[in-house]
C-alpha cells in the first residue's frame, strides 16, 4: 500500500463531500463553500489547497479538523476511487480515516 498524498488531483477524486459522516456537518458546509471560493485560484496554480481547509481527504491527511462530524454514520470509504489506486484495504485503518487517522 501506498502513502496517499495530500493533492489536488486526488481531493478531485475524493468522495468525502457526498459521504454521510459529513452531511449533516455545518462546519464542513462553511468550509466547502471556502474551498468553492478559492478553487478557480486553486486550479490556476495561484494558491495550493492547505489540508485544513479541506473538509475530506482524510486518508491523505489523517483526523477531522470539523468536530461535528457524525462517526456514528456509515462511511464510504470503501465507495472512493483512492481506495484501490492505493490499496487501501491492505492497510490500517480500514476505513473511517475521519475519525482514526490517516491511511498507514
Amino acid at each position: 500500500m501506498a502513502k496517499v498524498d495530500f493533492s489536488l488531483e486526488n481531493v478531485q477524486k475524493c468522495i468525502c463531500k457526498t459521504c454521510p459522516v459529513q452531511a449533516d456537518s455545518a462546519c464542513v458546509k462553511e468550509k466547502q463553500m471556502k474551498v468553492k471560493e478559492m478553487m478557480p485560484k486553486i486550479m490556476a496554480g495561484e494558491m495550493k489547497p492547505n489540508p485544513e481547509m479541506i473538509p475530506g481527504l482524510y486518508c491523505a491527511r489523517g483526523k477531522a479538523s470539523c468536530p461535528d462530524i457524525d462517526v456514528s454514520k456509515m462511511c464510504q470509504c470503501n465507495e472512493c476511487p483512492l481506495w484501490k489506486e492505493y490499496d487501501l484495504p491492505s492497510g490500517e485503518p480500514m476505513g473511517y480515516y475521519c475519525r482514526d487517522g490517516a491511511a498507514k
